[in-house]
């Protein structure tokens, strides 16, 4: 029987991964293990019999203790934004397992990580050369940036009849969360998959102005697009009630680096994992 351990499982990918594994996969209950930091935070879970144990990135013992029996294990990135911290975790994490004898790690990293600047992605590579060299199988999950994660604002382009961005035009990929957590899901509770890498982002691209025409046609109404200065954009952002913040990282980091053409890799591997999922229903999914 193999024993299948996903961290992070009180987050929203962690979550979603184990959704997968009971309903997609089939996978019982008792072979599934999560690792969370307050069982509290994971009722949901232990309430359909998934056994929950206690472990924190910090804590080496407690992760050592967690992996025991571990055959399958899912390491979802620390979203600790402290680099050497996060590296440090992310450490712990790799040598937890090694002590532990796991037989396969799935790592979820990041894709296009050597030109992509988010600041997280030299993290991500340097914890791909740790599970390398501790010599455990394993797969590599690059994750493109979640649409539904930048996306906020399409509701209220719907709304306003006009999508605005400062990204030239330019073509970028893009996934859905829940698509990547079905891919781990089927990575997890198959075998064939070790030693691989998975560039798990979209087999098409698609622009902000051909957003607003799939805009345009789901809601039947005409939504415009208009390209405007970094600071137009966050403030019309701000003025459809997402933070300051929030607006903010997505000019500045997200619609920038479309802007400068670095996320215009193209891959089947998620098609592969997972079939194809058209862009039209991926958009119609975020303005539910």
């Amino acid at each position: 029987m193999t024993k299948i351990l996903v961290t992070g499982a009180s987050g929203n990918l962690g979550s979603l991964t184990i959704e997968h594994l009971l309903t997609e996969k089939n996978i019982p209950t008792h072979q599934i293990v999560a690792l969370v930091r307050d069982k509290n935070r994971a009722e949901h879970l232990s309430s359909k019999g998934v056994e929950l144990r206690i472990g924190t990135y910090d804590d080496f013992d407690s992760l050592e203790e967690a992996f025991a029996g571990v055959e399958k294990l899912l390491i979802v990135s620390s979203p600790v934004l402290d680099n050497v911290k996060r590296l440090k975790q992310q450490y712990n994490v790799v040598m937890a397992a090694k002590s532990a004898k796991v037989k396969h790690i799935v790592l979820v990293s990041l894709a296009d990580a050597d030109t992509r600047v988010f600041g997280l992605e030299d993290v991500d590579m340097a914890t791909e050369h740790m599970i390398r060299a501790v010599d455990i199988p394993f797969t590599f999950m690059r994750n493109s940036v979640y649409l539904d994660e930048v996306m906020f604002d399409l509701k209220s382009a719907v709304q306003k009849g006009k999508l605005v961005s400062s990204t030239k035009g330019k073509e970028f990929n893009f996934v859905l969360r829940s698509d990547l957590a079905l891919a781990n899901a089927t990575v997890l509770s198959e075998e064939g998959h070790e030693n691989k890498i998975y560039e798990l982002v979209s087999s098409e691209l698609i622009t902000y102005p051909k957003i607003a025409s799939i805009l345009s046609e789901l809601s039947g109404k005409t939504i415009e697009y208009k390209e405007n200065s970094e600071d137009e954009v966050i403030k019309n952002l701000i003025d459809s009630d997402v933070n300051k913040e929030a607006a903010e990282m997505l000019v500045h980091s997200f619609q920038k680096n479309i802007a400068d053409e670095k996320f215009q890799s193209s891959s089947n591997d998620l098609a592969k994992l997972i079939g194809e999922r058209p862009v039209k229903n991926a958009i119609a999914s975020l303005i539910k």
